[in-house]
């Protein structure tokens, strides 16, 4: 059996390759090391490097090697795999879209199967094949865009981690995890350097023990056996010196991992800050806002971070900076003077705690720390309330600290009583405080120039980086292809229902929102559908509130007998308050309407009498639209009360309602309150 490893500083990953399949007992070792297998890529991953696992693979391959593809072009070839399984998802889905559609045109979305309608045997017969596409549409369109989302998220990932503010800020971090290596190694040869003293005492083994944060179980060990303690020390150095050993490979390791990045970031061209001289006084871009330095704050001989005159986060890191201002003489000495500390005083005022030097030497230093106050003093990060008083009675004086600490729950300023008193310097006449000072060094209302590039484009961006432009990271999808999905969705929410329904005769599309428009609901108005049915004129409403610029806000009421309509209706058009309930029974409980837009049953000339108890709900100038039966009662009792408000009274073409299976002649009639 052949195998190799690799090891990649991008990633900071070991890899072992095999060429056949490992047998159980190899498995399981390279499993207890940490590996994963990655069925795509063929080969063992591990997480991360570790001294462990280095020697794991040294022992397996006798060498380890450098990974010969990158980040990007795993990210690459994962986008197309991802891409794949899109594009066949995205093909089952619309096939088995198409083929529910197919079956489902006779049954519009959320209307149930009518018993007694005379689509109710091919309805009934239909719904189950309707069901199962449409949850086969959805599941495989959902499949398909996760997949599509995993391949631009490859690729931005992978490039995102090559951006140099982000090698910057990851060299930050592996340099921190250097720092506290190196602090470990110290501890762990300045605790060595006692356990080999000739003269090592007891006393000392055990203080050593007990203030040394490597000599681990030593302490326990020495108090149980203190007359062998110098074995015990013997045994405690042999092993320090594996976990000196142990450091010294990752310090090893860090050092390698920082010159890899530093190498890259600098063939990159570096970061843009460190094209600038900056300092103090200069004004930096930092998200698209231009700030202050106040101060210039190094580590190792660079530029870590700077301290900003920014609001809310004023220290930012240095490979936020994207361009950079020199400052005048003039606006140097404006922001040195304004960033000058200010004296510390100790004085008792209102608000002011008590306390001797002794009590606040020994609290913590997290609940202690010092405020400033007086005139001019920044606000910048704000004063917690606790303070108002100290604030108040110092705001007389020139800019000054005072002590503060926590006490009861609060913050407040201190006075030490056994401590020397230093009064706050008088109020500056005339001369100009720090925020005056940071305000006139400020810099102007200057659009900026600095232009992020998008993510389409093909041009190198501001951090000589060429932005990605590929089909695999444009995530969204047509419009139109992702509302019919979210329409079968929606519709399987509500599903195929049975209702028993025998006079219900659904209104037209084309004529609901015709009835809407001649009601003509206004901002704010009321309108009533008193005999809902499956929402044709519900939705109208809705339609009609949503064509305006920024949609207007109309009060939707329906009333319905059929409870199952309703429990529809409520799911579909969520934003209207349904009634079940039997409409003759309603009065003056539902208030007046502005609108009252109606296709009530004609049975019996039920019609007759919907519209009457309608029109009882009628407010002072709204309208009534409603259709009715063109028969002898209609006309006899509804024509005259349309003719004497000046409405209207308009036969409807024959075979206006023959899709819903009536031939029946109707009327659209209207009435004003």
């Amino acid at each position: 059996m052949t195998l190799s490893a690799t090891y990649s500083p991008e990633d900071n990953k070991l890899r072992l390759y095999s060429i056949g399949r490992l047998p159980a007992d190899l498995y399981a070792r390279v499993r207890d090391a940490g590996f994963h297998y990655a069925p795509r890529q063929d080969l063992f991953v591990a997480p991360m490097w570790t001294p462990a696992r280095e020697d794991f693979l040294m022992d397996l391959c006798d060498e380890i090697g450098d990974e010969d593809t990158s980040l990007v072009d795993r990210a690459e070839e994962r986008a197309d795999r991802f891409s794949d399984y899109r594009d066949k998802r995205a093909g089952d889905a619309e096939a088995a879209r198409e083929a529910a559609s197919a079956i489902a045109d006779g049954i519009p979305l959320g209307q149930p199967i009518l018993v007694g309608h005379h689509s109710e045997a091919r309805a009934r017969k239909d719904a189950e094949r309707i069901e199962n596409g449409m949850r086969r549409a959805v599941k495989m369109w959902q499949t398909s865009e996760y997949w599509q989302r995993r391949a631009a998220g490859a690729l931005r990932n992978a490039k995102y981690k090559e951006r140099p503010d982000v090698r910057h800020r990851r060299i930050k971090t592996i340099e921190a995890e250097q720092r506290k290596a190196q602090r470990t190694l110290a501890d762990i040869n300045a605790a060595a350097a006692v356990l080999v003293s000739p003269g090592l005492t007891y006393e000392q083994a055990i203080n050593l023990a007990n203030i040394s944060r490597v000599m681990y179980g030593l302490w326990g060990t020495l108090t149980k056996d203190p007359e062998n303690y110098r074995a015990h020390c013997a045994a405690s150095l042999a092993d320090l010196e594996r976990i000196r050993a142990h450091y010294e490979r990752w310090l090893a390791h860090y050092d390698h991992r920082i010159a890899y990045e530093r190498a890259m970031l600098d063939e990159q061209g570096g970061l843009q800050a460190e094209r600038f001289n900056i300092e103090p006084g200069g004004q930096v871009l930092i998200g698209g806002e231009w700030v202050i330095v106040k101060r210039v704050n190094k580590a190792g001989g660079r530029i870590n971070s700077v301290s900003t005159s920014a609001r809310y986060v004023s220290v930012r890191g240095i490979e936020e900076v994207k361009d950079y201002r020199a400052p005048s003489a003039e606006q140097a000495a404006k922001v040195k003077a304004g960033t000058k500390l200010p004296p510390l005083c100790n004085y008792p005022g209102e608000g002011f705690h008590q306390m001797t030097k002794a009590e606040w030497d020994a609290t913590h230093r997290d609940y202690k720390g010092s405020r400033e106050l007086g005139q001019g003093a920044l606000r910048a990060g704000g004063h917690r309330p606790d303070l108002r008083n100290a604030i108040e009675a110092g705001a007389q004086h020139g800019r000054h600290r005072v002590r503060s600490v926590v006490h009861r729950g609060a913050l407040v300023a201190v006075y030490l009583a056994d401590s020397k008193r230093v009064d706050p310097p008088a109020a500056p006449a005339g001369a100009p405080e720090q925020t005056q000072l940071l305000q006139e060094a400020a810099p102007s209302a200057e659009p900026c120039s600095y232009q992020t590039t998008g993510a389409t484009s093909s041009t190198p961006n501001s951090e000589g980086q060429e932005s990605i432009d590929c089909a695999a990271c444009r995530t969204e999808t047509e419009p139109s292809q992702r509302e019919k999905f979210e329409a079968l969705r929606e519709q399987l929410r509500v599903g195929v229902q049975i209702v028993s329904t025998p006079q219900l005769f659904p209104t037209p599309p084309n004529l609901a929102a015709r009835m809407v428009r001649i009601a003509d609901p206004k901002e704010g108005a009321r309108v009533l559908e008193p005999s809902a049915g499956t929402g044709r004129i519900l939705r109208a409403i809705r339609e009609h509130a949503q064509q305006t610029l920024f949609g207007m806000h109309i009060v939707r009421t329906a009333v319905e007998i059929n409870s199952r309509l309703c429990d529809a209706l409520r799911i579909m058009e969520s934003g209207a308050e349904i009634h079940n309930r039997d409409f003759l029974e309603c009065g003056e409980e539902l208030g007046k309407f502005d609108s009252i837009i109606m296709n009530p049953p004609f049975a019996g000339a039920q019609d007759i009498a919907h519209i009457k108890n309608a029109r009882n709900m009628l407010a002072p100038g709204g309208t009534l639209v409603a259709i009715c039966a063109d028969g002898a009662r209609q006309n006899e009792q509804l024509r005259p009360l349309v003719h004497a408000c000046g409405g209207m009274w308009e036969p409807l073409p024959a075979g206006t309602f023959q899709d819903a299976g009536t031939g029946v002649k109707t009327v659209l009639l209207t009435l004003h309150g």
